[in-house]
């Protein structure tokens, strides 16, 4: 009787460590699968992001190529994030009256730093060396800011682009 109640306590002892063995693993995967799903949440936010900054990229240059400014600002206008993430901001021009709308003047401020020309420091300004632009130094960052309208955004849109990848976009 003895021996068989040492093997009964054996059992269920090997039974319970068996079983303790058994949770242990069935907790490190369900660890695991939390994790994965929340990563592939995290993952899923920022495609949903860089989507939405992709689609604004894309309406820019869809604009800038219909020769729609006043939508580019219209958007920026309502919607902080199309602002950030676009590479020029549009503001109209409300001082000039112009019955068409392709000649109405827009002030475009470039957010990236503007390598292509020479620049002459005047105080907290910089002027290009053409006078054409003026360049706003803010926090060590040069953004151009110049008149634009939208037949000329139009007209100049069109062209073959090199991009820094060594890819070629052409726009027409």
């Amino acid at each position: 009787m003895d021996k068989e109640k040492a093997k009964k306590a054996a059992e269920l002892a090997e039974k319970e460590l068996q079983e303790e063995e058994e949770q242990k693993q069935i907790d490190l995967i369900k660890k695991a699968i939390k994790q994965t799903l929340e990563a592939i949440k995290t993952k899923e936010k920022e495609r949903t992001k860089l989507n939405k900054e992709i689609k604004t990229l894309k309406q820019d240059i869809d604009n800038i190529r219909a020769g729609r400014l006043d939508l580019i600002a219209e958007r920026q206008e309502k919607d902080e994030e199309a602002k950030k993430t676009s590479i020029i901001e549009v503001i109209k021009e409300v001082h000039h009256h112009h019955y068409d709308r392709w000649y109405e003047p827009y002030k475009i401020i470039y957010k990236e730093p503007y390598y292509w020309t020479t620049y002459t420091d005047c105080g907290n300004a910089i002027t290009d060396t053409s006078g054409d632009c003026t360049i706003y130094n803010a926090s060590d960052t040069l953004s151009l800011t110049t008149a634009v309208n939208c037949s000329i955004a139009k007209g100049a849109s069109a062209g073959t682009y090199k991009l820094d990848s060594g890819d070629c976009v052409t726009l027409t």
